[in-house]
């Protein structure tokens, strides 16, 4: 080959090369793409997933396989994400526990939820549901702290987990009405609102979509709300403030993530399939029964949401001495 010819040949195999990197780009995706979700089966977060992994199908032309990784409040999932190759295929479906608790109250992360992850959107935000086993005698927020009152350390609560945001919220419950109750941790929603209509435990902090179907069923007494303000799903619960209990001022939210290094464009992809998937008709539906409300946030003010959401909930867990061992 001669030297004239060189610069001609460069050229071509540098055009070659962009070419082939934006076909691979355009192929995105070309085979499923798997959304793990950090807790069993059955709970909160797996009934965000199933209906958002249907509609992002739709978009992406691609199944979205959910897969359910649970342990050590959703420590364990979150942390096989952050390892996993950052090509779009394995994302995450994370939470203020996973993003945000975490960080406070474990002494040491497999992870880090700021650096190891390319945030995508925020899903969903909403606030968490008091609600008491049937049995219980107790109707209203005042009539629970009463009971708690008479007989401390008689009375028990139930969470999701060790570290979950149902954990914090009943412990910052706990604090701010100064009683002396017992907390009773399961492996997932599922088995703690079996739990809960059995009578096993007194009552819950949980999330809309684990009680809300079981309160219009009549199964279990729904009591008040946590956050600022109302839930339009149950306009008649008051919120904790309302009902003399401020200082629980707990909104939970579901995002998605990808590890860190995935490529910019197949993360605004995947934002767009998940933003799109949002808006549609069956996702929307769905959503309104469980009591969550969708956000749909682009990739630049999701990771500014969750840095500030880090940032506060690391401050108000260690403040409060909240750990998990």
């Amino acid at each position: 080959m001669s030297f004239r010819t060189w610069p001609a040949r460069l050229a071509a195999l540098c055009t070659f090369a962009m070419t082939a990197t934006a076909a691979q780009a355009q192929a995105f995706p070309s085979k499923p793409i798997t959304l793990v979700v950090p807790f069993p089966a059955g709970g909160a977060l797996d009934a965000v997933a199933r209906p958002m992994a249907e509609g992002m199908r739709k978009v992406l032309g691609q199944t979205v396989i959910v897969e359910n990784v649970p342990g050590a409040g959703g420590t364990v999932g979150t942390g096989n994400v952050a390892r996993a190759a950052p090509d779009g295929y394995t994302i995450l479906l994370g939470s203020v526990a996973t993003h945000a608790i975490a960080a406070g109250i474990y002494p040491k992360l497999s992870y880090d939820p700021l650096a190891n992850f390319a945030p995508i959107t925020q899903l969903t935000r909403g606030p968490l549901v008091l609600a008491a086993a049937p049995q219980f005698k107790a109707g209203s927020v005042s009539e629970l702290l009463a009971a708690a009152k008479a007989s401390p350390g008689t009375i028990n609560y139930a969470s999701t987990g060790n570290g979950t945001a149902l954990h914090v919220a009943g412990e910052l419950f706990k604090s701010a009405a100064g009683i002396n109750v017992q907390h009773v941790p399961y492996r997932g929603g599922g088995q703690a609102m079996t739990a809960l209509m059995a009578g096993e435990v007194s009552y819950i902090i949980g999330n809309t979509q684990l009680v809300m179907p079981l309160i219009s069923g009549g199964k279990i007494k729904g009591l008040a709300v946590t956050g600022e303000r109302r839930l339009a799903a149950l306009p008649d619960l008051p919120t904790l403030a309302e009902a003399g209990t401020p200082g629980v001022d707990v909104v939970t939210w579901f995002g998605l993530f990808a590890p860190a290094g995935t490529p910019a464009d197949i993360v605004e992809q995947l934002n767009g399939a998940a933003t799109a998937a949002l808006k549609s008709e069956a996702v929307q539906r769905s959503l309104a029964t469980m009591g969550d409300e969708p956000v749909g946030s682009s990739v630049a003010d999701f990771a500014s949401f969750v840095r500030a959401e880090h940032q506060r909930w690391v401050q108000i867990t260690r403040s409060a001495g909240i750990k998990v061992e």
